[in-house]
C-alpha cells in the first residue's frame, strides 16, 4: 500500500469517526431531560418511576432525593425562581399550601382519567393525588414479648412507664411523617391537649432522639435501637422490619401528591410525567 493510499484511508476513517462522534453528541443533547425531586424516604419509588418513564417516552428522567418531605417543600420554595428540578413527588397534603402561597407550582388544571373526584384534595388543581397510607403506632412484637411487655394500643398507652426509652417518631422540622404525627396528635387531643401530650411523650423518647426522616427511622427499627414508633403502617409489611406490627385502634390518613414546578425548564414533559405517575402503569409502581 502506497503512502498516498494509506493517507486516504486514514482520512476516511477520521471522517467516519468524526461523524459518529458528532451524531452521538447530537443524540445526547437532543434527548429530553427531566429531573424529579422527592423525599429520600421514597427513593425506590422515585427511581422506579423515572426509569419506567424514560423507557416509555425515550427521555432521560432522573430522580433526586432531597431530605424529608418538609425539607423538600422548603427547598422548593427557596429555589422557586430557578429550580434545578422539574416535578416533585411526595408533596404532603398538610404542608402543600406553602407551595401555593409562595407561587412555586404550575397548575395544569387537568383531570386524570380513572381518578375519582373525591381523591383530588387540592382545590387549586396544582398538586395531584399520588399515594395515601396510614400513620399510627407500630412496634417490634418479638422484642416486646421477650421483655414481657404488652404492645401499646393507644396514644395514651405510650405514656405508661414500661415504654419509657422505647419510643420515637421522625423530627417534624425535617420530616413529613413527623409533621403528620403532630397533626394526628392535635386532631385527637386538640391544640392545648396535644402540646401537653407531646411534652409528656418527650420523657418516653429513646436515646436515639428523633430521626430525621423515614429512612433513618427504618434503620433504627432494623437495628433494634427503638421498639415503638409513630410512623407508617407500611413498616408492618416491610421485609426489612419483619417483626413489626401495627396497632389499628387509631391512625392518621397521610396523603401525598405530585406537582409540576412553575419555573421548570421542561414543563410540558413534567406534565406528561404527572399524567404517567397517575396512570395505571405508574400507580402499579406506587402500590405494587
Amino acid at each position: 500500500m502506497s503512502i498516498r493510499t494509506l493517507l486516504a484511508v486514514l482520512i476516511i476513517v477520521a471522517i467516519i469517526v468524526s461523524i459518529y462522534l458528532a451524531f452521538t453528541a447530537y443524540r445526547q443533547t437532543s434527548v429530553k431531560k427531566l429531573v424529579i425531586v422527592g423525599p429520600a424516604g421514597i427513593s425506590d419509588l422515585g427511581t422506579a418511576l423515572a426509569k419506567k418513564f424514560s423507557e416509555k417516552y425515550g427521555v432521560n428522567a432522573t430522580f433526586v432525593p432531597l431530605g424529608g418531605a418538609v425539607e423538600m417543600v422548603n427547598e422548593l420554595v427557596r429555589n422557586k425562581d430557578n429550580p434545578p428540578w422539574d416535578v416533585a413527588i411526595g408533596v404532603p397534603e398538610f404542608y402543600y399550601t406553602v407551595l401555593i402561597d409562595k407561587d412555586v407550582l404550575y397548575c395544569p388544571g387537568i383531570k386524570i382519567e380513572g381518578i375519582p373526584q373525591e381523591e383530588y384534595w387540592d382545590p387549586h388543581m396544582c398538586v395531584y393525588p399520588l399515594d395515601k397510607s396510614y400513620i399510627g403506632i407500630v412496634y417490634n412484637a418479638s422484642a416486646l414479648a421477650k421483655m414481657g411487655i404488652q404492645p401499646p394500643r393507644t396514644l395514651d398507652d405510650l405514656l405508661k412507664p414500661e415504654y419509657k426509652g422505647l419510643i420515637t417518631y421522625p423530627n417534624p422540622v425535617q420530616s413529613g411523617t413527623g409533621l403528620a404525627v403532630l397533626s394526628w396528635i392535635m386532631s385527637v387531643k386538640g391544640e392545648e391537649g396535644g402540646w401537653t401530650y407531646l411534652k409528656q411523650l418527650k420523657g418516653q423518647i429513646a436515646k436515639i432522639g428523633y430521626p430525621s426522616g423515614f429512612t433513618s427511622l427504618r434503620n433504627a427499627l432494623k437495628r433494634g435501637e427503638v421498639l415503638i414508633a409513630l410512623s407508617w403502617y407500611s413498616h408492618a409489611i416491610d421485609p426489612g422490619t419483619p417483626n413489626m406490627k401495627a396497632s389499628t385502634y387509631s391512625a392518621f390518613l397521610y396523603r401525598e401528591g405530585v406537582a409540576v414546578l412553575k419555573n421548570s425548564k421542561n414543563r410540558e414533559l413534567a406534565v406528561e410525567f404527572l399524567k404517567f405517575a397517575l396512570s395505571k402503569e405508574g400507580q402499579d409502581l406506587v402500590d405494587p
